[in-house]
């Protein structure tokens, strides 16, 4: 499981080695280069993502050598740059939140994870023809974007928007509104939830529609639930990491503080 989370930035420390390279290198070298930004790739990881990257084109052997990037190869480098760049701006909101917010934080999410699977189920019962078309158009249009820059990030934003007015309940929308709208910054990263959880929205939402376009409420409401899920666990997994880093920073200060001298 460990290597299948990291394979995303595994993917891009491999392709940001050999981007300044013209003679190539091997799995081993590559290997030991990047031990130094990840102790968790085997060097059986390493080989296996070179071989998916081969498959894609984004990199090419040269002779014996090694691989090198490939034009395609330099591409897709720029942007997952962008993209971690984003991943480093959403943890650093995250890591600058104060504990004393953190818990409402989660209540946030977790009350937003329950309303909106409410709306699923309602959309799955009160959506017209028309509402369904709306939604499976913004899909179609996000399984297009999923490779862009924008990674089809304002047509999963749209969706939900649909969802909530397939719905047509007022009140449900306007609870969820005043939650989003309490704090701008849990608004700001839900909207880039893809670089905290490292996948695409889009296939979630696909789940939810076909449930609401079968009217299975109980299946919508199940598929947007977990649709939160992994962000709201993300969120929570940092909160605890930087608690975790604090402590630890706190008890080696006390550790290294000199022995108070006993006044006479």
């Amino acid at each position: 499981m460990a290597d299948a989370q990291t394979t995303p930035s595994l993917e891009f420390l491999i392709l940001q080695r050999l981007e300044n390279t013209d003679e190539g290198l091997g799995s081993g070298n590559l290997f030991l280069s990047i031990q130094d930004r990840t102790a968790q790739a085997s060097l059986a990881t390493v080989g296996r993502v070179l071989r998916l990257l081969d498959h894609r084109r984004l990199t090419a052997k040269r002779s014996n050598k090694g691989r090198v990037l490939t034009n395609s190869g330099r591409r897709h480098l720029e942007e997952l740059r962008h993209k971690e760049g984003l991943r480093d701006w959403a943890e650093g909101v995250l890591q600058e939140i104060k504990p004393a917010t953190q818990k409402e934080y989660l209540q946030a999410l977790q009350t937003l994870r329950f309303l909106e699977g409410h709306l699923a189920r309602l959309a799955a019962e009160n959506a017209s023809k028309e509402d369904l078309a709306r939604m499976q158009a913004v899909l179609e249009e996000h399984s297009r974007e999923i490779e862009s820059r924008s990674r089809g990030r304002d047509r999963g934003l749209e969706f939900h928007g649909l969802l909530a007015a397939a719905a047509a309940n007022r009140f449900l929308q306007a609870a969820i509104s005043m939650i989003w709208s309490w704090n701008k910054t849990i608004q700001d990263l839900w909207a880039e939830a893809d670089v905290l959880t490292g996948k695409s929205s889009y296939p979630d939402h696909l789940r939810i529609f076909k449930a609401i376009a079968a009217r299975d409420g109980a299946a919508a409401e199940k598929a947007m639930m977990a649709h939160y899920d992994p962000f709201v666990g993300n969120v929570r997994d940092h909160f605890e990491q930087h608690a975790r880093v604090s402590l630890s920073a706190r008890e080696g200060a006390r550790a290294g503080a000199p022995t108070p001298v006993p006044s006479a």
